[in-house]
């Protein structure tokens, strides 16, 4: 099987688990999220214990730590998942190129693929490649597709990375980058050397800020290859390469048909870099492999500091497959045969690192060399271990899903996960809620019973109504409308008699007094009415109940008023009995006309027409046109005496059998309304049933307590249960290594 074979094999099964892989990646995002709220849940009843159930404080407190690291497995898992997903996504299996300057990784390069230093270049002195290429097998004709930043990522991904290192204020535009530049300060005592040198390199950038940045948020620019120096090197003074993302550069490798294959230039490894983060995010989701080129020293060699730093950002960056299997070193032997004993002093001294990497050697500027000792044993690495590899990847990140499962099955057991159970804090609330209403009921029953009580003995206002009877009475007495002697004797010549002026005046004096009566007593007995309906309501209507009224209603409002809205809160069907009552008590009605009129018609006689005694009374019998003004003074009077006798009358049958009248009255509406609130049949379901859907607004204060307990019950119960039914799911789903 060749190389290009495997590599389309690879390629299709990746494709395949893309989508899977894309849904796992998603809900590890969910679970983590929601192991995140878990943990904000604990910390906020340890800062908040007050009113926490005590079981639930002390899971929380059990839960902080085991919850933190957690948190960080799931986390570290989804930017796994997130760079495999990546990975299989790619169109290519990529091997990166890297190592320090002057060490022949740009040669390595040139000797795989073919190209020149018109392409990659080479030099003795400075760092020449200035941005990361990336070489890809065509059978087409050669050419490249330069890739810019885009200002954001540039601005996000380049500069930000320099002036967080250097602990500098960062410029919130590109346009404010090109203005000036902060200087650097000189407190950091810690790698001030190094960060003096990260510094010079942003200040490069700032000078030539103007040179480039023209090219950013740029379309890709295709290329021959011969013009491609331009956007790839540093040397002679080239700027262009800084707004490079990426140089693509499509020719056909001199030895081996490997479509499918790139190999990615990894520039950036020098100590002074400012965005190495760049790199690490190529070792995670783009590069399969990595070759690493070191050219021991003829003056005397060793594994350094810095090739150590290399081994760890390739081993961090995916720590699920062994160094060995992803890492190659390539020591590099000068054409002189100078440093050979260097070469094999490090090769039988390998770097101390946990897996073992292959160490190759090979004559960098040896096409022959490089494709015997390197590049073919590269690709039979492949051949034989690139699915392996991918199998172990996968399998190493669904160990880890099921190491996180277990982590959550032991944090929430099934016994921490009963203390969320709110049957009992249902059971408890329920009956407070029964005690409550129960209450309710009680207070609204001995409310109403000791109003009747209070009506009967102490509501006697016979003697207050007899008072009020005889003050209206009086201001009747005093406001006679009596006509005058003058007036009189002009209606005696307008009737052309006596008869007809004193019938027409006692139906006046009738009318006006009865219409008096009227309006003062109705006046008077609404006041009673409605302070009797407000004592009603206020037993019917505690603190808790007024909540449930409109805005701005209490017991000092019309009751008629409060008596429609609470008509409103009723179901007809559901409250029949009280929605009657209500109704009953809205319109009673107790009047002058509806309690007092007839019988105080029957006192009318002394100012009845209906038969001539009256007015025979009235009118002397000597009455004669001739005296008619003399007899108009004693007409006068005699129309003021049966005014005045009839108001002695109504008075005394006021007092004798109508002052009892408002109190029974009264008495009745209590004792009625009584009997139907509480007393009928079926009243304490109705109530129940109008209390339990407002139960909540009634008594807030005394349910809040269970309801808060249940809710937070509840929500540990739910943010459990969704964590671990997620975490289930994301296991069932997890793609197989196969």
């Amino acid at each position: 099987m060749t190389v290009r074979t495997v590599i389309a094999e690879v390629l299709e099964k990746r494709h395949k688990k893309v989508l899977i892989l894309e849904h796992v990646h998603n809900g590890l995002a969910e679970l983590e999220m929601q192991v995140d709220g878990l943990q904000q849940m604990a910390a906020e009843i340890e800062e908040d214990p007050e009113d926490v159930p005590q079981d639930i404080m002390g899971f929380a407190s059990k839960i902080s730590t085991p919850l933190s690291g957690l948190q960080e497995d799931v986390k570290h898992l989804n930017a796994s998942m997130m760079n495999l997903t990546k990975r299989f996504s790619k169109e290519t299996i990529n091997i990166g190129v890297a190592g320090k300057a002057r060490q022949g990784k740009s040669t390595l390069l040139q000797q795989i693929s073919g190209l020149s230093n018109k392409e990659i270049p080479t030099s003795d002195e400075l760092p020449c490649t200035g941005t990361k290429s990336q070489i890809y097998h065509s059978e087409d004709s050669p050419h490249a597709k330069i890739e810019f930043y885009s200002k954001e990522e540039f601005l996000k991904e380049i500069l930000y990375d320099y002036f967080d290192r250097l602990n500098l204020p960062k410029p919130f535009s590109l346009k404010r980058f090109g203005d000036s530049l902060p200087e650097l300060s000189n407190s950091r005592s810690n790698d001030r050397n190094l960060d003096k040198a990260v510094y010079e390199k942003l200040k490069f950038i700032h000078g030539a800020f103007s040179y480039f940045s023209d090219f950013l948020s740029k379309p890709p620019k295709l290329l021959e290859l011969e013009v491609i120096l331009d956007y790839v090197t540093q040397s002679e003074g080239r700027t262009h390469y800084l707004a490079v993302k990426t140089a693509n550069i499509y020719t056909k490798f001199p030895n081996h048909d490997v479509t499918g294959l790139c190999l990615v230039d990894l520039p950036g490894l020098e100590a002074a870099q400012g965005h190495e983060q760049k790199l690490v995010s190529s070792l995670e989701h783009e590069v399969d492999s990595v070759i690493f080129v070191k050219s021991p020293d003829v003056l005397g060699t060793d594994w350094e500091q810095a090739d150590y730093n290399v081994f760890d950002l390739i081993d961090n960056a995916v720590r699920e497959v062994e160094l060995a299997n992803r890492l190659f070193i390539v020591l590099n032997e000068k054409n002189d045969g100078s440093n050979k004993k260097q070469v094999e002093l490090l090769r039988a001294q390998p770097p101390e690192t946990y897996s073992k990497p292959r160490i190759l050697t090979a004559n960098c500027s040896d096409a022959a060399e490089v494709e015997k000792k390197v590049f073919s044993v590269v690709l039979q690495h492949l051949e034989k271990n690139l699915e392996s590899t991918d199998q172990q990847y996968l399998k190493a990140l669904a160990d880890k899903m099921v190491s996180i499962s277990k982590t959550l099955a032991l944090i929430f057991t099934p016994a921490a996960q009963s203390s969320f159970d709110t049957t009992n804090a249902d059971l408890t609330r329920e009956r407070r809620y029964r005690s409550l209403s129960d209450i309710f009921i009680r207070d609204l029953t001995t409310g109403l019973e000791k109003l009747v009580l209070e009506v009967q003995h102490e509501l006697d206002i016979s003697e207050e109504f007899t008072h009020k009877v005889e003050e209206i009475c009086e201001a009747a007495r005093q406001t006679a409308p009596i006509p005058s002697q003058e007036d009189l004797a002009e209606q005696y010549l307008e009737y052309s008699g006596w008869k007809g002026v004193v019938g027409e005046e006692l139906n006046y004096l009738r009318a006006y007094l009865t219409e008096f009566l009227a309006t003062q007593l109705d006046e008077y007995l609404q006041i009673k009415i409605d302070q009797t309906l407000r004592q009603v309501l206020e037993r019917i209507f505690p603190k808790a109940l007024q909540k449930m009224l409109p805005q701005q209603m209490d017991t000092h409002t019309d009751p008629r008023i409060l008596i429609l809205a609470f008509q409103d809160m009723l179901d007809k069907n559901e409250h029949p009995n009280i929605h009657k009552t209500f109704d009953y008590i809205g319109k009673f009605n107790f009047s002058y006309h509806s309690h007092f009129h007839y019988r105080v018609r029957e006192e009318m006689g002394l100012l009845s027409t209906y038969s001539s005694e009256s007015i025979d009374d009235i009118v002397p019998n000597d009455a004669t046109r001739e005296n008619f003004m003399e007899k108009a003074e004693e007409i006068t009077r005699g129309l003021d005496s049966h005014y005045q006798q009839t108001i002695y009358q109504l008075r005394k049958k006021f007092s004798e059998k109508m002052q009892a009248d408002p109190a029974n009255a009264i008495l009745a509406l209590v004792e009625e309304v009584k009997d139907r609130l509480v007393r009928a049949k079926g009243i304490k379901e109705e109530w129940k049933s109008f209390l339990d859907p407002i139960r909540e607004q009634l008594w807030e204060d005394e349910l809040s307590r269970f309801n808060n307990e249940i809710a937070l019950r509840k929500q540990w119960r739910n943010a459990l249960d969704d964590a671990i039914k997620c975490a289930k799911q994301i296991q069932d789903e997890f793609p197989n290594a196969n």
